[in-house]
């Protein structure tokens, strides 16, 4: 197993619970039926684990673009241009993934460097006399740190029907893993059948 891997709890007949309790609706033996062309090189964990990481790519985007923007743009800009960042990050990785960039995420996305890195700004905010801006970056953590943004991009198969969003977000996150791999390693993703 590599860097990513982690374990999961098999509900036969149902789903799979991530460590950490994310959830994908096919049960292990489905998954493993699927991605059957890719296990031999892969293993399940490494791809459960590679998209629990990629999930939080747009989350992460917003987090550590957010503060920067603040201090040099102000709130304003920095508001519409982070949660511009977070649905279009939000969207393409449920359809691109770059695993390079996820080595970052499993870096960046750790929430307690997060905080200490939402601290250092709170200090830096803090030491130019402003409470409200350290209030208001405090906030804009707390929101995605705790997965509400997650409801924004939960909201985008209601707002877009259709196919573009036919799976549930931890799902098609885990099949681009699968495709990227799929395709790395020579096989045929349009022929994976769930």
């Amino acid at each position: 197993m590599g860097l990513f891997a982690v374990d999961y709890q098999d509900v036969p007949g149902q789903c799979v619970y991530a460590q950490g309790g994310l959830k994908f609706r096919a049960d292990e033996g489905a998954l493993r039926r699927y991605f059957s062309q890719i296990l031999p090189y892969v293993s399940l964990n490494d791809l459960i684990g590679e998209a629990v990481f990629w999930i939080l790519f747009p989350s992460s985007l917003a987090i550590w673009t957010f503060p920067f923007l603040f201090y040099f743009q102000g709130v304003g800009f920095a508001l519409l241009a982070a949660l511009i960042l977070f649905l279009l990050a939000g969207i393409a990785h449920q359809y691109i993934y770059l695993k390079s960039l996820n080595y970052l995420v499993f870096v960046f996305g750790n929430r307690l460097l997060q905080l200490a890195g939402y601290v250092v700004w709170g200090v830096v905010f803090l030491a130019g006399g402003s409470i409200s801006n350290t209030l208001i970056i405090g906030a804009w953590f707390i929101f995605f740190a705790l997965g509400l943004g997650d409801l924004i991009l939960g909201l985008l198969p209601i707002l877009f029907q259709g196919r573009l969003f036919s799976l549930p977000l931890s799902d098609q996150v885990l099949r681009t893993v699968g495709i990227y791999y799929g395709a790395k390693f020579g096989a045929d993703p349009l022929t994976w059948k769930m």
